[in-house]
């Protein structure tokens, strides 16, 4: 059996200087920013494990499910809220990783970037609020097509 393939953050993690967990509790796992300096002036923000809509990547991964509407539905506002909620970023010269599992599945992770040093409290407070826009619209996401796996604090008390 192939060793999945390990996300940015997951690589990156050992050189970031600075690490937020941000707590997720809708999906599994949280979600965390990594500041790495890369350079006198240059920070590279990455914020990885983040949540996303069931069926974001299903066009990598099973393609031929696309053919049911209503999965072809799914599919299509899951990419859009990704898209929308990544513009976020614009203002940086973002990029994404993905990560590949043993199935061999592909999945999104991270957005990364750099910055400059007097601008990372900013790439932070939006990074934060990436996190927390994306959680709240893959479980809005997940409420209107029906898709299970997202975690509700009311049903874990």
């Amino acid at each position: 059996m192939s060793r999945s393939s390990d996300s940015r953050s997951r690589w990156r993690e050992d050189d970031a200087d600075v690490v937020y967990e941000i707590a997720t509790p809708f999906v599994s796992g949280d979600a965390k920013i990594l500041l790495v300096e890369v350079g006198d002036d240059e920070i590279e923000v990455v914020v990885g494990d983040v949540p996303t809509p069931f069926g974001h990547d299903i066009d990598q991964n099973y393609p031929d499910t696309l053919d049911d509407e209503e999965t072809m539905r799914a599919h299509a506002a899951a990419k859009w809220i990704v898209t929308e909620t990544t513009k976020m970023f614009d203002d940086y010269e973002w990029d994404t990783s993905h990560y590949k599992t043993n199935n061999p599945n592909y999945h999104l992770r991270d957005v990364y970037f750099t910055c400059s040093r007097n601008e990372v409290d900013d790439a932070v407070l939006t990074a934060k609020k990436f996190v927390d826009t994306l959680e709240e619209k893959t479980l809005q996401h997940a409420e209107e097509f029906g898709r299970s796996g997202i975690r509700k604090p009311s049903e874990e008390l």
